[in-house]
Order: C-alpha cells, then sequence, then structure tokens
C-alpha cells in the first residue's frame, strides 16, 4: 500500500526552496507514495514543472479570498473583516519595540478561520519555515510531520519562543546546510535531539541541459559580463551591487551587470541606478523560468547576500564552471573554496570589487580558478533523495 505525503509550501515562485521542491517531487517515485500538494499562491512559474502523479489541493479558502474569490455573503463578510484586523494588527506590530516576524502576526490572525485538511497522511511535510510550518503543526493530521528550514533562521525575525509552539508538533526538523543544523540545534535540546540535514536537490544533469537552450549576450562579447541571479529583497544586499557597479564604471572598466530575479526592492533598486547613471551597466531583467542560459554565458557570478539558507545559486554557477565571487554569508565556505575554485569576500564595497576586479586584472589567477572548477567533480545533490526516503519510512 502506497504512503500518503502531503508538501506544504507558500508558493511556487522562483526561488530555492521552491526550485529544491520541485526537483525532489520529480525524483520521487510514484509507486512508492500517494502525493498531494498545497500551496496558499497559485499561478507561479515553477507549478508547470510538477509531475502529473502529484495532485494539488485546492487553496484554503482565506487565500483564495485573498486572490480575488468570491464566496457567499456570510464568509465574504467574515473574510473582508479578518483582512482589516490582520492589516491593522501588522500595522501595529510595526512600531512595537519587540516586533514579531509577519506570517507569526498573520497566522496568529487568521489561525481560527483556517480549516483543518480532512484527508489523513503518514507523512506531512511543511517545505519552509513560516505559514507552511504553522498550517502542518495546527491543521494537518500525520503520523509523522516534517519542516523544512531553508534559511538562516537563528537570525531571522522570527520569535523562536512563538515559533516552538508550532515546532514541538514537529517530529524532524530539516536543515539544509551544516551551519542550519547547527544553529537550529542551539536553540534548545529538543531541536537539536530532531534536528537532520538533507541538502537541496541539484541535478547538474538538468542544469547543463537548460543552460544549452539558447544563447544570451551576443551583442556584449566586448564586455565583461557579470551575473548575479536572487529574489530582489534587502538581504541580496543589491544596493552594494549597484555601488560596486558605479567603482567598476568610475574606474572605467569595459562590463555589464545583469540581474535575474524579481523583488520588493525593483523600484528602489532601479532609482539607485538612476541615480548613479548606471542603466547601460547595470541591468534588472527581471524573473526568468530558465536563468542558466544568462548563467552560461556570462563571464563572472556574483553573489552578494547578506545571509543565505544554502547558496543555491552559487553552486549552480559553480556547477556551470564559472569563477564565482559570494560575499561571506554562513554556508558559503560550504561551496566555495577560497582562492582556489572561487573567491569569498567580505560585505562591502570594495571587497567585492576587489574580488571582481581580480578575476579582470589577473589572468592567471582566473584561469587557475577555471582549471580547478574543470578538473573538480560537479556539485551533484540527487543522491539526498535516498536520505528523504529514509526518513520517510523511519523517521
Amino acid at each position: 500500500m502506497k504512503k500518503k505525503l502531503l508538501f506544504v509550501i507558500d508558493s511556487l515562485s522562483m526561488g530555492g526552496a521552491e526550485k529544491s521542491l520541485v526537483s525532489l517531487l520529480n525524483l520521487l517515485d510514484f509507486t512508492k507514495y500517494e502525493v498531494d500538494l498545497l500551496f496558499f499562491k497559485q499561478g507561479c512559474d515553477l507549478e508547470k514543472f510538477i509531475p502529473e502523479s502529484v495532485n494539488i489541493l485546492p487553496i484554503p479558502d482565506y487565500f483564495s479570498f485573498l486572490s480575488g474569490v468570491k464566496f457567499s455573503n456570510g464568509k465574504n463578510l467574515r473574510f473582508i473583516v479578518r483582512r482589516i484586523l490582520t492589516s491593522l494588527n501588522l500595522r501595529v506590530n510595526k512600531i512595537k519595540s519587540n516586533s514579531l516576524n509577519s506570517e507569526q502576526v498573520v497566522f496568529r490572525s487568521i489561525k481560527k478561520h483556517l480549516k483543518p485538511i480532512e484527508q489523513e497522511y503518514d507523512v506531512a511535510i511543511a517545505y519552509s519555515q513560516g505559514m507552511p510550518t504553522y498550517f502542518v503543526a495546527n491543521k494537518v493530521i500525520a503520523s509523522k510531520k516534517f519542516a523544512w528550514i531553508n534559511n538562516d533562521y537563528i537570525n531571522t525575525t522570527f520569535n523562536k519562543k512563538i515559533d516552538n509552539e508550532s515546532y514541538k508538533s514537529i517530529d524532524k526538523i530539516i536543515a539544509v546546510s551544516e551551519y542550519i543544523k547547527k544553529s537550529v540545534a542551539q536553540i534548545s535540546t529538543d531541536y537539536k535531539n530532531k534536528v537532520d540535514i538533507i541538502f537541496d536537490i541539484i541535478d547538474p544533469k538538468v542544469i547543463y541541459q537548460k543552460a544549452k537552450e539558447k544563447k544570451v549576450f551576443d551583442d556584449y562579447t566586448n564586455k565583461v559580463k557579470i551575473l548575479t541571479v536572487g529574489r530582489l529583497v534587502p538581504e541580496k544586499s543589491y544596493d552594494l551591487a549597484i555601488k560596486v557597479a558605479k567603482l567598476l564604471k568610475n574606474n572605467g572598466y569595459n562590463f555589464k551587470w545583469f540581474v535575474v530575479g524579481e523583488g520588493s526592492e525593483r523600484s528602489k533598486l532601479q532609482d539607485l541606478i538612476n541615480q548613479y547613471g548606471l542603466s547601460d551597466y547595470f541591468i534588472l531583467l527581471g524573473k526568468k523560468i530558465n536563468p542558466y542560459v544568462y548563467m552560461g554565458n556570462c563571464d563572472i557570478y556574483v553573489q552578494t547576500s547578506i545571509r543565505e539558507g544554502f547558496g543555491l545559486t552559487v553552486c549552480e554557477a559553480k556547477i556551470l564552471k564559472k569563477p564565482i565571487v559570494c560575499t561571506n554569508f554562513s554556508t558559503a565556505k560550504e561551496i566555495i573554496r577560497n582562492n582556489v575554485d572561487g573567491l569569498i569576500v567580505e560585505n562591502t564595497v570594495e571587497s567585492i570589487y576587489n574580488g571582481i576586479t581580480k578575476y579582470i586584472d589577473d589572468t592567471k589567477f582566473k584561469q587557475k580558478i577555471l582549471f580547478e572548477l574543470e578538473n573538480e567533480k560537479p556539485y551533484s545533490s540527487v543522491d539526498q533523495i535516498e536520505k528523504f526516503y529514509k526518513l520517510v519510512e523511519n523517521g
């Protein structure tokens, strides 16, 4: 008899956790598992890659209401009132000295309006922290419950005491890196005893294939093509990247810096680009279903993040044998050997600038890095599916 699994995630937008989940689903043995998938927002880019064997559950009514679905007058009115109260709670939270993470505020506000799932599962899996974890812990019946932590959780704004109310219902906490496992284990003995590691699943064969789908940047053969991939959010430090680009321009470097990704910071970043006169040098390309064609055709890959759960895009750039400059976020040393197969720099304009210009100015150094990348075994984590099976079967 097949085991019944439920995966819960916010959405399948373009992001590290989302790509990792899609990769896991595409590796699953559906002769052994019956799989349901729940997310709170539909219509996102990665949904087209969900295997046909996965059953997508209806979005909970309240989240459907937020996306524009109308219900009966009574339910609609209750949801309108709840949305107004949630908005007020979020505003009050912002001015508190001990403010909570916004997802904690939202879940507290809407918890009573989220109906539990009637189906019972062998294993229910929250594939990210926040709302998916709260939902699995409080609104799902399952023999075992797992919760993925795929960001630098210890340094987030989540109130750990409040989160513990949900995590105490979780049987296994899955960290996506050694650093996250160690940091989560420090929260409490209870966490330490149930945290395990499953790395984000990356299949080099898929990345190689997608990188060859088309050519890009053909109009810029005489320029150094710099690329960054990631959501336009504060923790990616794109303001620093733009300031580095200004310094590169002022010092006469012939380059184009492209950013693949979308997010809440776009207008702020575009204003900064315009302010520095960089509209021809620093280009926000928006989100792309296939970022690998850009990655495969760039000259230098740069990641300026303050923090990363693991650093999936850095791994992907490394698979494609790209000279990498990444800031010293918590898991950087798990991916890059500094001055051997890439550069790890400090999160400052000067340090990022020096890393980029070292590749441009020092041809021997760049060739040494490329030689190392060509001769080392490509990063692959497809074997992590076996860890997942073991966890599902044995806990």
